[in-house]
C-alpha cells in the first residue's frame, strides 16, 4: 500500500471516558465504509459488535478502513495497560491466593506481549505498510490474551475481575485483527 499525502483523515471517538483523536494518511487500496459497516464485518458477535460501536462509534459517514482499525489497536493497548494494573494489584496483595498469582504472572507478561503486536502493527497501518504478513502477528496477539483468559479460568474460575478482563481483552485483540483484515488488500489475502 502506497500512500496518497494530500488526504489526511481524522477519526474522533470516546473510548474509556477519553476523546481518541487518529490521524491516519489515506492508503492506497483500503476500502472506505462507514463505521456501522466495519463493526458488522468485524464483529462476531454480541458482545464484540458492542465493543467495536462502542469503540468506533456509529456514524454513517464512510472513511477508511485504517482508522477503525488504527483506533480499535490503541484501545485494545489502553485495556491492556489496565488489564495489566489489575493482575499488579493481585499480585501485590500478600492476602491473594497462590491459585491466582501465577495466571496473573503469566497474564502480565501476555499483555505485555500482546501491547507490542498491536501497537507495532497499528504503527504499520499508520504508515500505510500493513500486509498480509501482519495479521500471523496479530494471531499470536489474539493467542496471547487469550493465554491468560485459560490460565484465570483453570486456576480461578470465570468470577475474578481480572478473568473478566482477560476476555474482554481477548475480544479487542480479536476486533483489532479481523479489522486489519479490511485493510489489508485483498489481492494479498489470496
Amino acid at each position: 500500500m502506497e500512500r496518497s499525502a494530500t488526504v489526511f483523515v481524522a477519526l474522533t471517538l470516546l473510548v474509556a471516558g477519553s476523546i481518541v483523536v487518529v490521524v491516519v494518511d489515506a492508503c492506497d487500496g483500503v476500502p472506505r465504509m462507514s463505521a456501522v459497516a466495519a463493526c458488522k464485518q468485524a464483529s462476531v458477535g454480541p458482545a464484540m459488535s458492542r465493543t467495536c460501536a462502542e469503540t468506533l462509534g456509529t456514524s454513517a459517514d464512510e472513511q477508511e478502513a485504517t482508522d477503525f482499525m488504527v483506533a480499535a489497536a490503541n484501545a485494545a493497548t489502553a485495556s491492556y495497560k489496565a488489564g495489566k494494573e489489575a493482575v499488579g494489584k493481585v499480585l501485590s496483595n500478600p492476602l491473594a491466593p497462590d491459585g491466582e498469582r501465577l495466571p496473573c504472572l503469566v497474564c502480565a507478561n501476555k499483555y505485555d506481549d500482546a501491547s507490542m503486536i498491536v501497537a507495532s502493527t497499528a504503527d504499520d497501518a499508520k504508515r500505510c505498510k500493513l500486509s498480509a504478513d501482519s495479521l500471523p502477528d496479530l494471531v499470536t496477539a489474539v493467542s496471547a490474551v487469550d493465554e491468560c483468559a485459560t490460565k484465570m479460568f483453570e486456576e480461578s474460575g470465570n468470577t475474578t475481575s481480572v478473568y473478566a478482563t482477560a476476555i474482554t481483552n481477548r475480544d479487542w485483540t480479536v476486533l483489532v485483527l479481523r479489522l486489519a483484515t479490511l485493510v489489508v488488500p485483498r489481492q494479498q489475502l489470496s
